[in-house]
This record gives C-alpha cells, structure tokens and sequence, in this order.
C-alpha cells in the first residue's frame, strides 16, 4: 500500500490545508503521516494521520516578530522578504532529518511526500545528497506562485501582469534586479546548506524552485485567481480551491442568532499571523463601520479582542470561515491566502489591506481578478476603509465576480486530483 508523508512548515496557514489533504487520503485508504511543529499535534490527530514533529531547529512555531524581533524594526519590504526566504532556509535541514528518519521506517514501501510550498527538506536527496527518496512529490501551493515569468513582475511586488512587449521589457529588468539584489546573497546560503547536507548539484533560485523540485506542483486556486504564463512550467496546475470543511464543534457566541438574521454582514479579521497589533486594520475598520446599518462581526485570531465595540459590531476570537462567510456580505481582510480562497469558495467579495508576508501579492490577485477592492496598504485610514466597503455594497460588479469565481471553484476536485497525483507517482515504482 502506498504511504503518504505530508509535511508542512509550522504556520497556520500552511498547516491548515494540509491538514484537509490529510483527512481526504486517509478517508481514501492510505496510511498518512503529517510532518510538522509540535503545536499542530492535537488538530492533526483528529485528522486520522499519524503525527510526527518537526525536531526543534525547524519548529518555529508562533508570531514570526515575536520570533525574531530584527525582523520587525521597519525594514523595507524586500529585506523582510530576505529575511523570510533566510527563515525557509533554517529549517532546511531538520526537515531532511525527519523526513529520511519517517522513509526509513516505511520499510521499502513506497511513500509519496506530499508538501506545501515552503517546505524544502526533499531538495537534498533530489539534489545528489545521499538519503531515501520518496516515490514521488507533490507541492501544494498554499501562497501565490512564486515563479518568475517574462509575463509579470517578481513576487512580492503586488503588480499587475503584462504581456505586451513593453510589460516584457518591464518584468525582465525587474526579474534581473529582483535575482541579484534579493536572491544573490540567500541563493549562495541556501546552496551552502544542500551541500553541507551533500547535495552534488547546483539548486534552481529558491523561489523558482520552490515550485520547480517537486514531480507534480498542485496550486490551491483557479484559473482567474492566478497571472497567466505562457511560460509556466508543465508540472504546474490549478486545482482550485479547497471545498468547505465539515462544521467543527466550536461553541458559538451568544450573539450568532444576530448573524443569521441581520440583512447585511460586514466580516473582518486580520488573519492567524499578522494579528498582533489590531490598530492595523481591526480597530480602524470598527470605528469607520460604526455608523453603517450593517453588523460587523469581528474575529480576531487571537487572545486579544477589542476593548470597545460599537453598538452593530460584535467579536470573537475565533470563528470557522466555512461557518462564518455564508452570511457575509463583504470581508474586510490583510489579504491572508487561505482566507480568500474561503471568502471566493462563499462567493463573498473583499476589501483587502495587507503588507506583509505574502499579502501584498495575494491583495493584487484578488483585485486583479475582479473580486476585491485592494487598499495595497497594511495600515489604511478609516475613511478608505469605509469608501471601499460602500462601494462594494452599493454596486453590484464584485459580488458578481465572486459568485462567477465561486462557481469556478465548484467545477473542481483539488481533493480528486490530489489523489490522483499521488497515485501516478507511486505507480512509477511498480
């Protein structure tokens, strides 16, 4: 029987789908062990995989500014991205300690690694270094495709596509500057730590890689929610977004009757990472909803929650999205991946305001799709905020978008092809 190692990076919105992944293939039959930080362990078992940890030097669970602190000291944005690809690099090699310590356990049965995008201890052996090699690898994009192409500008710099000969000439410069300036200095690291590891041969940059390594790279979106290519690579697909989870056996708030009845739902959160500091986004958005005949329902991702609420506001620290965005009409975001892929499964427009992590290029996807309003800002006023959710309840075009959007994810199985992924790729060991 073909085993499944499914292994994420311990972040929250790394883990989550994944954790959705696992509970499909182990209901499908297979034996599934799932890779991660100890944190995880609990909401992994109740998937029906077999949990392993991460071993300390890569379980870098929790507030990533909290973490390091240098990072958060109002560094540009392109030395945050370093810093972050220097974060990805770190856990290299205790994710290729665990993961060859789970292969050699399998005892010559096949085992298909199945990982998110920034997990990378699969690049040794596929590098020369000596170790088992899994049957096959699948990468699930849970972030933006981090890929270089001639048809758009380098990740993380939240501009639109363009492929016309000028647009070309534009993300070629900017494809060149982004390679020296940013991935110079953490392409000679990453490349000294496979080879410390062993690795014989030269890897791919590491943000092309990242979808370049794997046998089969699955992202979780559509079609419309991703740049066009006529360069990308063959392995990668679009396999949609994931569908809804069953109900988790959450206690709801005394005030959810509210939600279920009120005529109009204003839904704003500022993710599972990027929550610390609620004056971001929360709180400007509270005070510049207050007076809107709307409730607004706040979930915070963490223990904080605001200490004054407006009459037609309500919080919450945590509320399932599948649960939630039914009765939204609009959700006010920092641009979170996985979130906006739920909001787009609901068919539920955005106002999107994130600056950090991978939000700046998933808030230029959003509106670039047609979905949501991006205030490219992680820090907007209140009157932006307020003008950005009047338009999208008074005119109709992004609903719209979203319902044409929700009806693209629902013509998909990411979970059907996933499976299906893992069972060519085990297959080739026959």
């Amino acid at each position: 029987m073909t085993r499944v190692l499914i292994a994420a990076v311990p972040i929250h919105g790394h883990v989550t789908p994944m954790r959705a992944i696992a509970r499909n293939l182990v209901e499908r039959g297979y034996p599934v062990t799932f890779l991660t930080g100890q944190d995880f362990r609990e909401s992994v078992e109740r998937t029906g995989a077999r949990f392993r940890s991460l071993p300390s030097e890569a379980d870098l669970t929790g507030p990533v500014n909290e973490l390091f602190p240098e990072r958060d000291t109002g560094a540009l944005r392109r030395e945050q991205i370093e810093f972050d690809m220097r974060l990805t690099i770190h856990g290299l090699s205790g994710q290729h300690a665990a993961m060859q310590e789970i292969l050699a356990e399998a005892d010559g049965e096949p085992v298909v690694l199945v990982h998110e995008t920034l997990f990378m201890g699969g690049w040794p052996v596929r590098l020369g270094a000596p170790g088992l090699r899994p049957a096959g690898v699948v990468g699930i994009g849970v972030i933006p495709v981090p890929i270089s192409s001639i048809d758009h500008a380098p990740w993380g710099m939240g501009l639109p596509p363009d492929s016309s000969s000028e647009g070309r000439a534009r993300n070629r410069f900017l494809n060149d500057v982004a390679a020296a300036e940013l991935q110079a200095g953490v392409q000679r690291e990453l490349a000294a730590g496979l080879a410390a590891l062993g690795a014989t041969e030269e890897p791919p940059l590491m943000f092309d890689g990242l979808v370049a390594m794997p046998d089969r790279f699955l992202q979780l979106t559509i079609g419309s929610m991703d740049y066009p290519r006529s360069d990308a690579p063959p392995r990668l697909r679009h396999v949609g977004a994931l569908p809804a989870e069953p109900p988790e056996d959450v206690e709801l708030p005394e005030w959810w009757d509210e939600l279920i009845t009120a005529s109009r739902v204003v839904v704003v959160t500022q993710g599972t990472l990027a929550n610390a500091d609620l004056s971001r986004l929360i709180e400007p958005a509270v005070r510049a909803l207050a007076d809107l005949d709307a409730l607004v329902v706040v979930t915070t991702g963490s223990d904080v929650i605001p200490d004054r609420l407006p009459a037609n506001a309500r919080a919450a620290r945590y509320l399932p999205f599948d649960l939630l965005l039914p009765h939204a009409d609009v959700l006010i975001s920092n641009g979170g991946y996985g979130g906006v892929h739920r909001a787009l499964w609901h068919g539920v427009p955005m106002v999107l305001a994130g600056d950090t992590e991978d939000k700046v290029e998933v808030g230029a996807l959003a509106a670039w799709a047609g979905a949501a309003i991006n205030l490219a800002t992680g820090d907007p006023d209140e009157a932006d905020i307020r003008k950005a959710v009047d338009a999208v309840l008074t005119d109709p075009t992004h609903a719209r978008r979203a319902e044409e959007l929700r009806a693209e994810c629902l013509r998909q199985d990411p979970h059907g092809t996933i499976a299906a992924a893992v069972e060519e790729l085990a297959r080739r060991t026959e």
